[in-house]
């Protein structure tokens, strides 16, 4: 399913190192997704003119699995939920409130075993599937991906102007001496982002060429002093 192969990208890029050091082998990350899509599958709600599919899914990982999932497990949840605005949408179904994700142990299972329970929670509002497909649609911003010296820091494009620098208000702070108070900021519009330096002093790099302003592609990467942002079409 094409959502389940954005899911593994996303997710890829945000922990690129922790992948290939602690998922070599046991559960896998798209194991938890396909199982996702299965339960909402099996447990939607077939109305007269309206399919109504689970949005809470309680996630039970064994002892042995559940830590090596912990440092991703905000990232984890937060990519689950897309998967289930993407299934739904993909699918025509509704939602009877907004995506639910929660992880828990379970005691009884055995490495390499989960279990997942749908349900569907009643929301304020239901999201009928003319507004999951927005909603998922909405989905598909841009991230920030902030390299440091032993982890990769997610910032989401979530708002029309994301600022960089030193300063504490800033959307993005960064801790380095090259970088300048106001560094560069980054305007999203109609879904399409360009970056912008602000008169720094040291100047933004995109890919290693020095720019004043300049439109993102995915997997661009953006130097300001010694830190590397890498641009995600998501």
């Amino acid at each position: 399913m094409p959502n389940l192969r954005d899911f593994e990208r996303r997710l890829g890029g945000l922990v690129e190192g922790l992948f290939s050091k602690t998922f070599r082998s046991g559960l896998q990350p798209v194991e938890i997704a396909k199982r996702v899509v299965r339960e909402m599958d099996d447990t939607k709600q077939v109305a007269i003119n309206e399919v109504w599919a689970p949005n809470r899914f309680e996630i039970s990982l064994s002892e042995d699995d559940a830590p090596r999932f912990q440092q991703m497990e905000s990232a984890l949840v937060t990519e689950l939920k897309q998967v289930v605005l993407e299934t739904a949408a993909e699918r025509g179904w509704g939602l009877v409130g907004p995506p639910e994700v929660e992880l828990f142990i379970g005691h009884d299972l055995r490495k390499g075993d989960l279990e997942v329970e749908a349900s569907l929670v009643q929301g304020e509002e239901k999201v009928p599937p003319a507004a999951v497909a927005e909603a998922a649609e909405a989905g598909h911003h841009g991230e920030l991906l902030v390299h440091g010296v032993d982890s990769i820091r997610r910032v989401p494009l979530d708002k029309e102007l994301v600022t960089i620098g030193r300063l504490p208000e800033s959307d993005v702070t960064i801790e380095d001496k090259g970088v300048s108070r106001r560094h560069a900021q980054i305007r999203t519009n109609d879904g399409r982002s360009t970056l912008t330096d602000l008169g720094s002093t040291n100047g933004t790099k995109l890919n290693g060429e020095q720019v004043q302003s300049r439109p993102l592609s995915d997997g661009d990467r953006i130097t300001v002093g010694t830190t590397v942002i890498e641009y995600r079409r998501v």
